[in-house]
């Protein structure tokens, strides 16, 4: 049992546990707080599959250009789940092009996400108050990856809310010739796809901003996906990354405002845009050979406090 508490000015307060009346409250409050899930951008509630699997009930995208199947259960969860889950995951690899007529009714897409239609790439994320004990074991031979979200409400005298949010593990079944699973993303991939010399660019400004994050001792640390080299906080939370901006550019995102963004007038770096779906801003060098990342440590700064909410 989890006893949670808030201290303010010296006295200690004790939170009240504050369950969500149904799942289609938990559904609709996640909806609209959708920074709960990390960087994972919800483009539709309800998307009905035209079998008998029934709907999953939300489906988004992630910065790995992942199509993103959201379940929500307002219960703990066992491994009964899973049918259901793969059921949705098998329908969305199968029928790109409904998923495509979704991406492109949404309203909200991100501009720098460039789905791959005829190799979709599947994750599974199941949201829900607790969780049985060997679900992420029996999660991991499904053959997607799975993400469990623990998020528990609870509340201060019916005034402030506080949300418990834990992200388990992503759960990945090891590699095999019948199984679709995640690639493996690394140095020698990126110079295959973009080349020897923009790669070793890139690798500059990453290298660069990791000596910079370790000079401010943040608990920041940096893996390379398809698209781009994230630096997160924890497993799901992106501060700020170097990501392909095409065959050889490249370009720096940070999470911040759109006017703190706009704000930025620098010698090497220029301001190219902002997604207002992910809330980020994007950092162009005005040369190829430009990788010194000193003109957007404020920058970085600013996006590291708000999203450790230093």
């Amino acid at each position: 049992m989890i006893n949670l508490y808030w201290k303010v000015n010296k006295q200690t307060h004790n939170l009240v546990e504050k369950p969500f009346a149904n799942e289609a409250e938990f559904e609709a409050y996640v909806f609209g707080n959708q920074e709960l899930l990390g960087d994972v951008l919800i483009l539709h509630r309800q998307i009905r599959t035209g079998n008998k699997q029934g709907i999953p009930d939300m489906l988004g995208v992630d910065q790995d250009s992942r199509i993103c199947i959201i379940e929500m259960k307002n219960v703990e969860v066992g491994e009964e789940i899973l049918p259901q889950v793969l059921g949705y995951a098998i329908w969305a690899e199968t029928n790109p092009d409904s998923i495509r007529a979704i991406w492109l009714e949404a309203k909200n897409k991100p501009e720098d996400i460039e789905i791959e239609w005829d190799n979709l790439e599947v994750r599974v994320i199941v949201v829900a108050p607790s969780f049985t004990a060997n679900l992420p074991r029996m999660a991991a031979k499904v053959g997607y990856p799975i993400q469990l979200v623990k998020m528990q409400r609870f509340s201060y005298e019916e005034k402030d809310e506080f949300l418990l949010v834990d992200f388990l593990e992503e759960q990945n079944l090891p590699k095999n010739s019948t199984t679709k699973v995640m690639g493996d993303w690394n140095w020698d991939f990126y110079e295959q796809v973009h080349g020897r010399e923009a790669v070793a660019n890139f690798r500059k400004a990453v290298e660069n901003l990791d000596a910079f994050v370790k000079q401010k001792n943040w608990p920041l640390s940096y893996n390379l996906n398809k698209y781009y080299t994230g630096f997160k906080l924890g497993s799901s939370k992106v501060v700020f990354a170097v990501v392909w901006g095409g065959t050889h550019a490249w370009n720096v995102i940070a999470k911040i405002s759109e006017d703190e963004a706009k704000k930025f007038d620098g010698k090497n770096w220029e301001f190219q845009r902002y997604d207002s779906a992910f809330h980020q801003a994007t950092f162009r060098p005005k040369g190829k050979n430009i990788t010194d990342i000193t003109e957007l440590e404020s920058l970085l700064t600013i996006a590291f406090n708000r999203i450790s909410g230093s």
